[in-house]
């Protein structure tokens, strides 16, 4: 397992990701980091499978933000929950704009990892 190099914010609401390229749903997003996050899903990811994904994030004025970013999977292991998935990914494209207000977000969570 690789370790983290960032603090992870705990995610209080669903946040439901999808594969951008396909719209399949991958699953939701269990914690937040500004340049990475853990993903539950109902399959196992590869090491090293990079993803093109979407979700959304609500700003301090409770704006939704469509975000869009690329992932590289660095790890994954089978959850407590049967058919379940733990995946932990790095953030490794993502735009400026859209970076500003994943930070913003991490900044306000309040729940650490």
């Amino acid at each position: 397992m690789v370790a983290r190099r960032s603090v992870r914010k705990r995610v209080s609401q669903a946040l439901v990701i999808s594969n951008a390229m396909t719209g399949e749903s991958m699953g939701r997003i269990g914690n937040l980091s500004v340049d990475g996050m853990m993903l539950i899903t109902t399959h196992e990811v590869p090491d090293g499978c990079l993803y093109q994904v979407q979700f959304q994030l609500r700003d301090a004025q409770q704006q939704t933000h469509r975000m869009e970013v690329g992932i590289q999977c660095l790890w994954s292991e089978a959850a407590r929950t049967e058919h379940s998935f733990w995946i932990g990914c790095k953030i490794v494209d993502i735009s400026e704009e859209q970076q500003q207000v994943l930070d913003a977000w991490v900044e306000r969570a309040t729940e650490t990892v």
